[in-house]
């Protein structure tokens, strides 16, 4: 696993297709179980997945995360499989939209690290990020209601 300068994790194709494999898991530095549960799905948090969302740098610990998918790109616990790019370019999609709705100062201060962390993935899987904004087009990106109010105002 790639560390990114966000916090956040990356997995690539490969390893993601062999993340219950032991070896590969602890490559990626996480438990076997954690990266079974994250095979199946169990530690998606909407964007990527989580290490473990009950011990989020965020949130007191013990309560389940309540920033994600907001400050996923920033976060330690992050992991990201490039099969969720897609997804990816959706959310960067609706960061831009926000620097044209909130004033640039607040906009810096709400999203300006995401849209950084956004764009050093992106370069970092440059070689993927055609299909990815292929699929992104045919798909929806259902952000939580309280990001809204939380985040883009």
């Amino acid at each position: 696993m790639r560390r990114l300068a966000g916090g956040s994790g990356l997995i690539d194709t490969e390893a993601e297709e062999r993340l219950t494999e032991p070896a590969v898991a602890h490559a990626a530095g996480l438990s076997e179980h954690s990266a079974r549960e994250m095979g199946a799905g169990q530690l998606d948090m909407g964007l990527v997945n989580c290490r473990d969302p009950y011990a989020s740098p965020y949130t007191p610990a013990g309560k389940p995360c309540h920033v994600a998918p907001a400050m996923c790109m920033l976060c330690r616990n992050a992991v990201i499989f490039t099969s969720q790019l897609p997804r990816l370019v959706l959310l960067a999609d609706h960061v831009e939209v926000m620097r044209h709705r909130l004033p640039p100062v607040t906009w810096q201060a709400v999203w300006g690290r995401q849209a950084a962390a956004l764009t050093e993935l992106f370069d970092e899987c440059a070689h993927l990020m055609a299909e990815a904004r292929q699929q992104a087009a045919r798909i929806r990106l259902d952000l939580p209601l309280g990001m809204g109010t939380e985040y883009d105002r």
